[in-house]
Parts: structure tokens; C-alpha cells; sequence
């Protein structure tokens, strides 16, 4: 997959678990929800800069 789509397929993925993580905060969904969403939103984070971090990119 070409490094732009990825982007904007994950650009969307994260736009809707935070539409999620809101609900979850403000008590609309369970807010076990919210705390899987925070975890998988984190190692997406790191996955994202040590990758950025292999390719020698600042």
C-alpha cells in the first residue's frame, strides 16, 4: 500500500475512535472503550515515530 493511502486510511481510523473515545468520556458508550482506544492510539503513536525514526527521517 502506498505510504499516502496508508496515511489517510489510518487519518480516518483515528478520526472515528476519537469520535469513540468522546462518547466514552462523556459516558455514552462504556468507558472501557476509551481505555482501549487510548492504549491502541499509543502504540500506534510509537509505531509510527520508530518507523519514521528507521527510515533516518528527523
Amino acid at each position: 500500500m502506498e505510504k499516502k493511502t496508508l496515511y489517510r486510511v489510518l487519518l480516518a481510523i483515528v478520526l472515528v475512535l476519537t469520535v469513540v473515545y468522546t462518547l466514552g468520556i462523556m459516558g455514552a458508550i462504556p468507558f472501557q472503550w476509551s481505555y482501549y482506544i487510548t492504549i491502541f492510539m499509543i502504540v500506534l503513536f510509537f509505531y509510527l515515530k520508530l518507523d519514521k525514526m528507521s527510515r533516518g527521517e528527523p
